[in-house]
């Protein structure tokens, strides 16, 4: 599980292990236990990262991504990580998330989300995890890591504070300082 105060090595060592994973084709397609559950997380993928002119990520099939992620406890997420989300989803619905209206969806995710993401609430939450999931997955994928971000191949220098203008694009390979977590990580 990600820390408020992990070190650069420990960061490192997660990134080039997930990145191993994502090279060797080991997260491709979803676990075979959860390809019933696409439909749901589809639906709340395009919910978290709604499509533009770019896909998605229910599009861009990020819940493959998570999957997979979940199956080899990637960011120490719990094996029942996707059914507890589901459990978590129509309860708030009351009843079946799915039937539920655009909006009414919406509003269950962005309280989940709210409460979620509160001053008060742990790191290590499961809706926390998921998301980060979410985000790792769609940034990595064909829609996200070359539609919706730029591909420098060599960055340039460093500047500490540039003006973005309309459409500029941030950078896909410019990870520096990102964090998807609570507490960003110390560098």
């Amino acid at each position: 599980m990600l820390a408020s105060a992990m070190d650069r090595r420990t960061a490192l060592r997660a990134g080039g292990v997930l990145a191993a994973l994502l090279m060797s084709g080991a997260l491709a397609g979803p676990a075979a236990g959860d390809a019933g559950l696409a439909p749901l997380f589809r639906t709340v993928g395009d919910i978290i990262i709604p499509p533009t002119d770019t896909p998605g990520g229910g599009a861009a099939d990020a819940f493959i991504f998570v999957s997979r992620a979940v199956e080899r406890r990637i960011l120490g997420a719990p094996a029942d990580l996707l059914q507890t989300i589901k459990r978590e989803l129509n309860r708030r619905a009351g009843g079946d998330f799915l039937s539920r209206s655009a909006s009414q969806k919406l509003g269950i995710v962005t309280g989940l989300d709210a409460e979620s993401f509160g001053a008060n609430v742990p790191i290590d939450g499961v809706w926390l995890t998921y998301k980060a999931l979410v985000l790792v997955g769609y940034y990595t994928s064909e829609a996200g890591g070359s539609k919706e971000l730029d591909y420098e191949p060599v960055p340039g220098r460093y500047d500490p504070d540039i003006p973005i203008g309309p459409g500029q694009k941030a950078l896909s390979n410019d990870w520096q300082g990102l964090s998807i977590r609570k507490g960003a990580m110390k560098t």
